[in-house]
């Protein structure tokens, strides 16, 4: 029997960053330990200095890979250089992202250091209003899909230069996981081009994400109306992210929520001869077959999460589950589950030209106010796929509930890069604020795959800022070479001086 995906998760304890006690210092005298001694400020005037150091990686990357050309060569934006090109001004947004910007103003922090300009080789960066000019001359849809091909173009570069050392972390290439899931968007601007209502009565817009499972790097974004359903652009996604997939991996395996349980959806993952595994609805026909079937096919079932051993003893003992005790004295109505069953049948989806495989999962729920179980039911959860037979139920349910972690790759995406600022009144302009996000996301993802400790991939934004982008740093100008001079007290200097040297090579 094949074995499940194994899902990279997000390191939870500081693993490798601690300091051996044994090389701690220890006051000489008794007292405080911070002793705020008197201090004495002054100017330094030689050289250029900079608290992004951290952006030698960015810039050595994107030279790397020729970034700025691909971005010339694909996208035509001005008639005349007046001096800026197309190049200029998306990747001055993108370091503006990568660094700690979280809107348009905070490109002038890169555009008053003259440390950042000699990094960048330029003279002068762009200004944050000249920024807005520029994301308002996406007139065109087909000027977004030129700038999403430069980052389609990169990213599969990246791939092919992978060393299969460094590919350890999508264990061994077999499959890509490739999460479907859209986000709303508020906004608070009622010029907002494009816009509209959500479900729930909300002013914004729905952008769709698609992603790469255990890397988190972003395959796509597109931009919709509030008033759409996320899965309204999921089949035209899919038609030009599965065969760029498919290129450097055996296969794909497309998951996403009860929203993407449709059609267009299941045919177009068919059509490119990927696999599936998708939550369903439970439409009336569904729910008839569910409960036909017979009491000896459901097999018990435990999650994931119970099925795991602790990872260690612990100190304290259990925790005390205090929410559930607070419910329990101001007797509020509870749900917990008690027991669970899975179970399978096959059921041929509308527009899917053969049957498909429906694992049913059964969830005892009982329901008490405190004081005792008032009543139990039952709820289902359907899951639709054509994975192969060699895909037990429980496999296939494991493999499409880890789908859950997308949702940090949104919630990052917008906490960690702003990438769901909206910065500007067009709606094209803000799309193509989006595929600037997506890039300066993905530089981060990038760079950590092929310089960085494996760990590093799955750092939020915040962390992976302050070890590798926030670093204190002086720019020289030495005969014809230009020196970067990093603090020497950085913890992580040695990984950042051999991740540059990994991509000079």
């Amino acid at each position: 029997m094949k074995a499940s995906i194994a899902f990279e998760r997000a390191s939870h304890v500081n693993s490798g960053t601690s300091v051996d006690p044994e090389e701690l210092p220890w006051p000489e005298t008794e007292g405080r330990v911070m002793r705020h001694p008197l201090l004495h400020l002054e100017s330094d005037a030689r050289g250029e200095m900079t608290h992004y150091g951290g952006l030698v990686l960015a810039q050595q990357f994107v030279r790397r890979f020729g970034v700025a050309k691909r971005i010339d060569e694909s996208l035509e934006l001005f008639k005349r250089h007046a001096p800026y090109h197309e190049s200029d001004h998306v990747l001055a947004l993108a370091y503006t992202l990568y660094a700690d910007g979280t809107c348009l103003e905070d490109q002038a922090a890169l555009q008053g250091s003259e440390a950042v300009r000699r990094m960048v080789g330029a003279c002068r960066i762009p200004d944050p209003t000249t920024a807005g000019d520029f994301l308002r001359r996406f007139r065109t849809s087909q000027n977004i899909g030129q700038l999403s091909g430069v980052t389609d173009e990169v990213q599969e570069a990246v791939w092919s230069k992978l060393a299969r050392g460094v590919r350890r972390r999508r264990k061994k290439q077999e499959y890509a996981l490739v999460d479907l899931d859209g986000h709303i968007k508020p906004l608070y601007g009622e010029q907002k081009q494009g816009a509209d209502f959500s479900y729930d009565g909300r002013w914004s817009y729905q952008p769709l994400v698609v992603s790469l499972g255990g890397t988190g790097e972003c395959l796509k974004v597109v931009n919709q109306p509030g008033s759409g359903r996320s899965s309204d652009a999921a089949a035209e996604a899919l038609e030009e992210v599965l065969p760029r997939v498919k290129r450097h991996f055996k296969n794909a395996i497309v998951r996403g929520d009860t929203d993407f349980d449709r059609a267009d959806v299941y045919q177009a993952a068919i059509a490119q001869g990927a696999y599936f595994a998708i939550g369903g609805r439970l439409h009336p026909n569904r729910a008839a077959l569910v409960e036909a079937i017979a009491e000896k096919c459901w097999k018990p079932f435990v999650a994931r999460a119970d099925r795991q051993p602790p990872s260690g003893p612990s100190r304290h003992g259990r925790t005390v589950n205090w929410r559930r005790k607070k419910a329990v004295e101001r007797k509020f109505r509870t749900l917990s589950t008690v027991k669970q069953w899975l179970s399978e049948i096959d059921y041929q989806p509308s527009g899917v030209p053969f049957a498909c495989r429906l694992i049913v999962r059964r969830v005892l729920i009982e329901e008490s106010d405190g004081q005792g179980a008032l009543f139990k039911h039952f709820r289902y959860r359907l899951v639709l796929s054509d994975l192969p037979r060699s895909y037990s139920p429980r496999q296939i349910i494991d493999l499409s509930y880890q789908r859950c972690d997308q949702e940090n790759v949104i919630e990052q995406f917008g906490h960690g890069i702003a990438g769901w600022r909206m910065p500007v009144a067009e709606f094209l302009g803000n799309s193509a604020w989006l595929e600037i996000a997506r890039l300066a996301w993905n530089l981060g993802k990038w760079i950590a795959q092929i310089a960085l400790p494996s760990e590093v991939v799955r750092w939020e934004w915040k962390r992976f800022r302050r070890h590798f982008v926030y670093i204190a740093a002086k720019v020289l100008k030495m005969g014809r070479r230009l020196v970067v001079r990093l603090a020497g007290s950085h913890r992580f200097l040695s990984d950042i001086l051999s991740a540059h040297a990994r991509l000079q090579t």
